[in-house]
């Protein structure tokens, strides 16, 4: 495999060219379809799942990808891509700005690199544990937890009734601002220092997050299940996540937190 710095220039440029094609269709209008579980699938899901598959496969022959809209089985390979490729189908749908696409490389169940890119505004994010993170080139850092955290949730997290990760957040920081935003975009505000924690039990699938967990690592932040574990992806297809905490201030004891 290339180098961190050779990879994010070519997986930037798959990236910015299946961001287009998916602005492209919705500008023209697009034929939607529902999932078993009922959520949508668009026909540019589907244009962003082959256009990032062709690329990934031609940069890394042999390299299995797992997609959410294509094969989901890596068989034995302990290195795979895991893609999203347009995370946030109903955001697209509605019109909005929040939606990306997700791509992770995967060694023994844990991210190496991640990269997530917003077509609207252009952006992408990339980093990893061993290759610091960066936002167009800049690079991030995440903020030491102040007094009263930053809590990004999934807008489907009840804060009436908030689940036992949120409640433990709740408890030891009761002046926590809890703001809902959808997609991956919450691991890049915490990766670059604009928030602070993101508490998840909503379900959702390893490709949904593993690129977010990558570049938070690379910019000093954590991601935990709730033994207070590194979250992994191990698992076979569904590939559902646990529930997990993603944090930006690594120097908490999070596990004790976790697991009291």
């Amino acid at each position: 495999m290339m180098p961190p710095d050779e990879l994010a220039v070519a997986l930037r440029a798959a990236c910015r060219d299946a961001g287009a094609a998916v602005l492209a269709l919705r500008g023209r209008g697009l034929a939607v379809d529902a999932k078993p579980d009922g959520s949508p699938v668009s026909e540019a899901d589907r244009a962003a799942s082959r256009l990032l598959r062709d690329a990934l496969l031609a940069l890394a022959p042999g390299v299995p990808v797992v997609c959410e809209e294509g094969e989901q089985d890596p068989g034995a390979a302990e290195r795979f891509w895991l893609v999203d490729p347009l995370d946030g189908t109903r955001e697209f749908l509605r019109g909005s700005a929040r939606f990306t696409l997700n791509i992770a490389l995967l060694q023994g169940g844990r991210p190496l690199f991640g990269m997530i890119h917003a077509p609207v505004s252009g952006e992408t994010w990339w980093g990893g544990a061993g290759s610091a993170a960066f936002r167009d080139g800049q690079a991030l850092r995440t903020r030491a937890l102040p007094v009263a955290p930053r809590v990004l949730l999934s807008p489907a997290e009840p804060l009436q009734a908030p689940h036992d990760l949120l409640a433990r957040v709740l408890a030891r920081w009761p002046a926590a601002d809890c703001v809902p935003a959808p997609g991956a975009l919450k691991f890049c505000e915490l990766a670059a220092g604009r928030a602070d924690l993101h508490p998840r039990s909503v379900p959702c699938c390893a490709w949904d997050s593993a690129a977010g967990q990558a570049i938070l690592e690379g910019a000093g932040g954590v991601v935990l299940d709730a033994r207070g574990e590194p979250l992994d992806y191990s698992r076979s297809p569904p590939w559902r996540n646990p529930a997990f905490l993603a944090a930006g201030d690594a120097s908490v004891d999070w596990r004790a937190l976790l697991r009291a």
